[in-house]
């Protein structure tokens, strides 16, 4: 016998724990939920966050995207060419 319900209840995280979790306050947490950098669902008073959408968050990329730096050197060569 299997269980067909598990896919439907994914497994929830309280804010406090998904703060410990990500080494953070559970103010950072709530940040992260008012600016749609994570997802939660609110049921009653409190906000939980599916363990597959902390994942998620953990897995993004951190800062700026790479972007190589010009020198002046460089600059010049382009600007002689045109």
């Amino acid at each position: 016998m299997t269980d067909s319900g598990a896919n439907n209840n994914p497994e929830l995280l309280s804010v406090a724990q998904t703060a410990k979790l990500l080494d953070v306050t559970r103010q950072r947490v709530h940040d992260l939920i008012k600016n749609d950098q994570i997802v939660a669902r609110k049921l009653g008073r409190y906000y939980y966050i599916e363990v597959t959408e902390l994942e998620r968050y953990k897995n993004q990329p951190t800062g700026k995207p790479y972007q190589p730096r010009t020198t002046s050197s460089q600059e010049d060569s382009i600007d002689n060419c045109q």
